[in-house]
């Protein structure tokens, strides 16, 4: 697994992962809802950032993160809370 990326860095792909997916559902799609959208925000994310995470945990936080305003940011913090929780302490 690659490092964890910054809070800032993952909020920022995140954001980039939505414009992404939002001209894939207005092109591909033909404005039709993408009911997966999680796992496309997963690996693109992933793609971009590096393996830092499982791509099934990490779309399992994506559509846990909390609904807010700067959903981006509360997202990022969401997924590398989770994370931190599932590593096993350092010695």
């Amino acid at each position: 697994m690659s490092n964890l990326p910054t809070k800032e860095g993952l909020a920022e792909a995140l954001r980039a992962a939505g414009a992404a997916h939002h001209e894939y559902e207005e092109t591909v799609l033909r404005g039709v809802r993408h009911e997966e959208w999680a796992a496309f925000y997963a690996a693109y994310v992933l793609g971009r950032l590096g393996d830092f995470a499982q791509p099934s945990n990490m779309t399992k936080w994506l559509t846990e993160a909390p609904l807010t305003p700067n959903w981006a940011e509360s997202a990022a913090a969401h997924i590398l809370s989770e994370i931190g929780r599932s590593r096993p302490p350092e010695q």
